[in-house]
Formats: C-alpha cells, structure tokens, sequence
C-alpha cells in the first residue's frame, strides 16, 4: 500500500511540473543585487566613500604646489579655486595651519633643528577630495600636530549629509584607509582634524 502511495505521489508531482512548464511559469531565480546596491558593496568593501568635487566646480589655482614652512615658526598654507567673475575673494579649498609648537621630524625619527626651513609638497587631485603631502616618512610630533581644514563649496554631496563627512588618512597607496577625529562645521562649510603623517588624505563618508 506504501509503494502504491509512493509511486502515485511521485507521478502526481511530475504531473503538476510538467502542467506548469507547459503554461509558462518556471521556478523563479533569487533576485540579484540591484547595479545601486552593488556599487555601494563594492564602494565599502574598497574603503571610504570619498567626496567628489561637482561637475560644475573651477579648477584650481594649482594642484601641485610646495609649501614652506620653518621650525618653531607659526605658518599657515592654502590651496584656493581659481576665483569666478561673481566672487569677490577666491574661495578658499583646503588650509594647512602649523602652531608654533609643531615639531617636523625627519624620516629617521629626528626632529628637525629650530628654523630649519621645512618644504612640504602637496598634490591635490582633480577629480575628488584627497591631497598627498610628502615628503613621506616625515611627520610632526604627536605633541603638537598641524591642523588640515578642507572646504567643501565646490564638492558634490550626493544628497547626503555634510555632518557624516570626516578626513581619512592613508599612510601610502598599499595601507588602508582610517577615519580621523573630525570637527564638522556646518555653517562655515568646513572640516578640521589634527594631522601628524605627511601622507594621503581624503574627506569622506
């Protein structure tokens, strides 16, 4: 009696399987990642989402540049857009403030003699939000860091928050990416955060 049951639910099922090809329906895949979601997977499993400057933004004065600064000295560097006829001040895009405390060293550990004259090098991208400073290796002493402002004006924000951006640092290319302590001002515009390596930087989500 089981074999006979057996055998008439297994026929009932093809039935039903063949019934159901015949009238179009096939069994439906798991629907796959929307291109949206895919990206954003991908965008977090690279790193950071960094902020891109806006299609209509002007270039800049320069995006490679030498700042120089010197020991024991308070000094203060800007990179701005290249001012628009409406504007009157160019609008400034990123500021590097040295306290008179600041300390360079070396990249063999010794801090570098006061009023030492000290170049520092500065790549700003084009495209997105990021500068490398170098010379790499270098860095200011942990008591007293300099302090890297960046403006976002001229950044597209992709309809998100300006209060979740921060400044990331990379030590070089190979390292990962890692968010810094970051003061967001919203009605300046602006982000701040302590820096001690002469590295990569980016502002982002």
């Amino acid at each position: 009696m089981n074999t006979v049951f057996r055998h008439l639910t297994v026929a009932l099922s093809v039935t039903a399987l063949a019934a159901a090809c015949d009238s179009g329906r096939h069994p439906t895949a798991a629907p796959e990642l929307s291109a949206a979601r895919q990206t954003r997977t991908a965008a977090k499993a690279a790193g950071p989402t960094v902020l891109r400057l806006a299609d209509w933004a002007p270039p800049l004065t320069t995006y490679d540049t030498t700042f120089y600064a010197v020991q024991g000295r308070p000094s203060s560097h800007a990179l701005y857009f290249r001012q628009q006829p409406w504007e009157l001040v160019p609008v400034k895009y990123m500021q590097l403030d040295i306290p008179s405390g600041a300390e360079f060293v070396d990249a063999d550990g010794n801090v570098v003699p006061r009023g030492t004259i000290v170049p520092i090098t500065v790549h700003a991208d084009s495209g997105i939000v990021s500068f490398e400073f170098g010379p790499h290796g270098s860095r200011f002493s942990t008591r007293k860091p300099a302090l890297l402002s960046v403006w976002w004006l001229y950044a597209d924000l992709q309809s998100l928050f300006a209060s979740g951006l921060k400044i990331w640092y990379q030590a070089d290319s190979t390292q990962p990416w890692g968010a810094l302590d970051t003061q967001v001002d919203l009605a300046g515009g602006y982000l701040v955060a302590s820096i001690y390596h002469f590295s990569n930087y980016a502002v982002a989500w």
